[in-house]
């Protein structure tokens, strides 16, 4: 997948394409930061994807997209407190629904990467974290926050800090 971002005036914009091997698709995805943006696909074979995405990334450079620079990222870690060391059953179910929550909010918004959950040590305790590297922190807490609504894990077992 390529993403790239150019600051407008006001907001930032985003463009992103991939090839998606199943569907045999080159997808473009693209739109303002933080609203959801616009889809198109078609069907190619795997070495014209190739070319697709040459020159998508091409057309991108020339109209002033690129990939962010680091200053401008910001890391947000998503928490999910463990009972224990390791997470139960239950954790890792809820972690997952998260996981996939979040992980489709952000993305069909523009609004960066979401990493897959690991285990850390979190106040005597342990956690599992997800790190997200978003260009726009206030857009990217919503977001969060409105993907955990949305799914069936109580908000109040989900911590979200900048850092």
């Amino acid at each position: 997948m390529i993403t790239l971002y150019r600051r407008d005036e006001q907001a930032w914009i985003y463009r992103e394409a991939w090839y998606d091997e199943a569907t045999g698709e080159f997808v473009i995805h693209h739109g303002a930061l933080g609203a959801n943006g616009k889809l198109t696909s078609e069907k190619v074979s795997a070495p014209e994807a190739e070319q697709l995405l040459e020159s998508f990334t091409a057309q991108c450079r020339e109209d002033g997209f690129a990939e962010p620079a680091p200053d401008d990222q910001i890391e947000l870690r998503l928490l999910y407190p463990l009972k224990g060391e390791h997470p139960s059953a239950s954790e890792q179910r809820n972690v997952g629904a998260v996981h996939r929550e979040v992980l489709a909010t952000l993305a069909w918004r523009g609004l960066g990467l979401l990493s897959d959950p690991v285990i850390e040590p979190h106040r005597g305790g342990h956690a599992s974290v997800m790190r997200i590297q978003t260009l726009h922190q206030g857009k990217a807490r919503e977001a969060v926050k409105a993907a955990v609504r949305a799914g069936d894990v109580p908000a109040s077992k989900i911590e979200l800090r900048v850092g």
